[in-house]
């Protein structure tokens, strides 16, 4: 008698079933927590440099996207990223001068870069998509932000200026957790696929 066996396709287009083991989800939780330290810690800067200049703060908020990236290559999962982005929040919004808005200020761009990653193939080590993830997450957390700007405020001049800080800060952002992910498996820290 000839069993029947169901398998389930992968998201990630790598594997036959895609679960999350002990392991990745702890390197979730660390970068997640390690986030929220970063979040909690220069929220109070953060909040001051928002008030001064909508563009400066958009060039410095790419600081929280890091290690939503960073988890995601490590681990080359696209779910990672927002999963990441998700436990941060969780653990800073008592923290944040967002509070709870820290939830769709983090998890939306961050679920928008990681659709990108799935729908350019996963490719982990191609510049150009990257480039593309960094613009997409660069675009949604863009549109959120036009809400906290004064509407007085609002010119051509600044929307553009924004836009460009936002895009040069989510592509910062992709470039150092690269450069994370190589120093951390030059140090022999490596996830076991």
């Amino acid at each position: 008698m000839v069993k029947n066996e169901t398998v389930t396709v992968d998201t990630e287009g790598t594997r036959p079933s895609r679960t999350w083991n002990s392991r990745e989800l702890l390197i979730i939780g660390a970068f997640g927590a390690l986030g929220a330290v970063v979040t909690a810690t220069a929220s109070p800067a953060t909040a001051a440099v928002a008030l001064v200049s909508p563009v400066a703060y958009a060039l410095v908020a790419g600081i929280h996207f890091v290690l939503p990236f960073t988890a995601g290559i490590m681990l080359q999962s696209w779910r990672a990223i927002p999963l990441t982005a998700l436990f941060t929040a969780a653990l800073a919004f008592p923290f944040s001068t967002l509070g709870l808005l820290l939830f769709p200020a983090l998890g939306l761009p961050t679920l928008a870069a990681g659709l990108a990653v799935k729908m350019t193939g996963c490719r982990w080590q191609s510049p150009a998509r990257w480039a593309i993830v960094a613009a997409v997450g660069a675009v949604v957390i863009f549109a959120i932000s036009l809400v906290a700007i004064r509407p007085d405020l609002f010119s051509t001049a600044l929307l553009v200026s924004v836009l460009a800080a936002r895009l040069v800060s989510t592509g910062l952002a992709v470039v150092i957790a690269h450069l994370i992910v190589a120093s951390l498996a030059r140090a022999g820290v490596r996830v076991r696929r």
